[in-house]
């Protein structure tokens, strides 16, 4: 878990120490300083709000992984096209014709 590494980082690019961000989140500093030493978090509500304080995921906050987009056929378009994509035609399965 990079929580420890992410949260320091955080808190350095945001200039503010445990003390404020435990007093903006409600979240007890003895908790907070537990997750900088290394100890995993016990409350995913806690974590969610420290994500939401930094305007980052859950998933970026603990893991340092920052979720792709899912893309839509109509995100494609200018794509397809340009003739980027080959088309495959063949029989779907279960179709008996």
């Amino acid at each position: 878990m990079e929580l420890k590494k992410i949260l320091n980082d955080l808190l350095h690019e945001n200039d503010i120490n445990v003390a404020q961000l435990s007093r903006a989140t409600k979240i007890p500093r003895q908790t907070l300083d537990n997750w900088l030493s290394g100890q995993e978090p016990r409350s995913l509500s806690q974590v969610r709000t420290i994500a939401d304080y930094f305007s980052v995921t859950v998933d970026f906050l603990c893991f340092g992984t920052v979720p792709v987009p899912r893309r839509t056929i109509n995100d494609c378009e200018d794509e397809i096209f340009a003739g980027n994509f080959d088309v495959i035609l063949r029989k779907a399965k279960g179709n008996k014709e």
